[in-house]
Parts: structure tokens; C-alpha cells; sequence
């Protein structure tokens, strides 16, 4: 199985985290059920998901100006502490980017650190920053 392209991978990296109150399982299960996908992450447009190493998804998240299509592969799927996937959007400019996230247990809480590398340049950086604070703002809900 193929891991990363560092070679297709631009020079950017962000990193954005936050605290859940719920445990572990629930955190990862938000990101790895197809169902919970859909309603959160894809912002209920279309999303398939396969989590397993090696498996396929694709999220279509619905814009005012129509569809933003993000697809990737799993790398890694470690319930419920790790899930690394490859990304590549517009926002990419086509390029693959890696996005790790860890779930750390803090007592009955859940402290969630995501990393994505390979970003191709600073604006991008910009707009994942503010893109992945964003959902995992909106996981708070969907967690309460």
C-alpha cells in the first residue's frame, strides 16, 4: 500500500486543535461513520467513505457557487487515537496534502490535535486554518 508522496507535497503545514466533551470512541466514530460524515464534515452533500488503510473517500461539500470536492485515501486508521488521510482539493491547487489527527483521552474529554502538511502556499495554509476551525467548531454540536 502506498504511503505518502512527499514528492507531490507542497512546503505548507497548519495545526488546529480542540476539546470535546466526549470520549474517545465518540470523537473517531464522528470523523469514520459514513452517516456522521455526511451530516458534518461534507455539510450534508454527498460523501462516501471507506475508513480502513488503503481505503477511498470523497466529500462534496455544497457552496453557494456549487459543489468543493475533497478526496483522499486513508493511511493510517487507529481507533480511536489516529486517523491520517491524504486530501486534495481546489484549495490544494490539486496538490496532495496529509491531514493527521490524534484523539487524546483528558479524563471524560477528548483533546483533538489535527495537523495537515503539504499545503502548496500560505494563502491555502490561511484558508485550511480557518476551514478546519470551522468544522471542528461545528463537531461541538454534533457531539452535544
Amino acid at each position: 500500500m502506498m504511503g505518502r508522496n512527499e514528492n507531490a507535497m507542497g512546503p505548507f503545514r497548519i495545526s488546529v486543535g480542540k476539546t470535546y466533551d466526549a470520549p474517545p470512541e465518540r470523537v473517531f466514530r464522528a470523523w469514520t461513520d459514513p452517516a456522521s460524515a455526511k451530516a458534518w464534515l461534507a455539510m450534508g452533500g454527498d460523501a462516501s467513505i471507506d475508513p480502513r488503510p488503503g481505503g477511498l473517500f470523497y466529500l462534496g461539500m455544497p457552496f453557494e457557487n456549487g459543489t468543493h470536492p475533497h478526496y483522499g485515501r486513508y493511511l493510517r486508521v487507529e481507533a480511536p487515537r489516529l486517523l491520517e488521510f491524504t486530501w486534495v482539493s481546489e484549495h490544494t491547487r490539486g496538490k496532495e496534502s496529509v491531514v493527521t489527527i490524534e484523539f487524546t483521552a483528558r479524563g471524560k474529554q477528548t483533546e483533538l490535535n489535527l495537523t495537515h502538511e503539504g499545503l502548496p502556499d500560505e494563502e491555502m495554509a490561511g484558508k485550511h486554518t480557518v476551514g478546519w476551525t470551522h468544522f471542528l467548531d461545528t463537531l461541538v454540536a454534533r457531539l452535544a
